[in-house]
């Protein structure tokens, strides 16, 4: 079995020389183009800029869910570009969190049984139902370990995802437009939150966004634009 290849694991996230580019008719269309980024473990860093611009291409290979057509990305120093599907679902598992816009809970279950969820999966030590409380109690969310997605607003969705994200303890939390579904009021509040747990737990964040708000929260900007890292 090939070994990975590794680099520092100071560094939650390493891209190099990272491209993707899609055929369209006979046309070859490139999203990104030579990016090159790095993150260190406890970061909060943004990647921002405006639509059409990767962000959301970029994600999708940091986290493993696509492939780069050119380029290497690192994982808490595990290259994730052409792992066998099987070892990349256990590194998702394991090493990355994510957030989605649309929040993506499971609706037949409860707040607590959505955070727990990741446990089920892979080699998790400790009590599945006390990490779960335990996040959700970080995220502000004691209240409602019973109640299912469509009886908590927006703001409380988004936080169940961030308990859900966090309680494997990765090495990086992945969040695209976290706040793109919200109203101005329960994104100031889950910003506000994600800036204590940070603080709190010592979590990588990366964050993408168009939303200045947003970028201003974090303490590192990247600005991506026409498919690169911008100077």
């Amino acid at each position: 079995m090939q070994q990975d290849q590794q680099t520092s694991v100071a560094e939650a996230l390493s891209a190099i020389n990272v491209g993707k580019s899609l055929l369209f008719g006979r046309e070859r269309v490139e999203i990104l183009k030579d990016v090159r980024m790095k993150v260190n473990h406890g970061e909060f860093a943004a990647i921002v800029g405006p639509s059409g611009s990767g962000k959301s291409t970029l994600l999708g290979i940091i986290a493993g869910l696509d492939t780069p057509t050119s380029g290497q990305v690192f994982i808490d120093g595990i290259d994730v570009t052409r792992m066998r599907e099987a070892q990349l679902a256990g590194v998702r598992n394991q090493k990355i969190g994510m957030v989605f816009q649309a929040f993506n809970l499971i609706p037949t279950l409860t707040a607590l049984e959505n955070v727990e969820a990741p446990l089920a999966i892979g080699r998790h030590p400790g009590d599945a139902t006390s990490q779960a409380r335990a996040m959700l109690t970080l995220v502000g969310l004691a209240h409602r370990f019973k109640n299912r997605p469509n009886q908590l607003s927006g703001g409380e969705q988004q936080r169940v995802a961030i308990a859900r994200a966090l309680v494997t303890r990765p090495a990086i939390v992945i969040m695209d437009e976290p706040t793109g579904n919200l109203d101005r009021a329960n994104s100031e509040n889950v910003l506000q939150m994600i800036r204590e747990v940070q603080r709190e737990t010592g979590t990588t964040f990366i964050i993408a966004t168009h939303d200045a708000t947003v970028a201003e929260a974090a303490q590192r900007t990247i600005h991506l634009l026409d498919g690169t890292v911008a100077a």
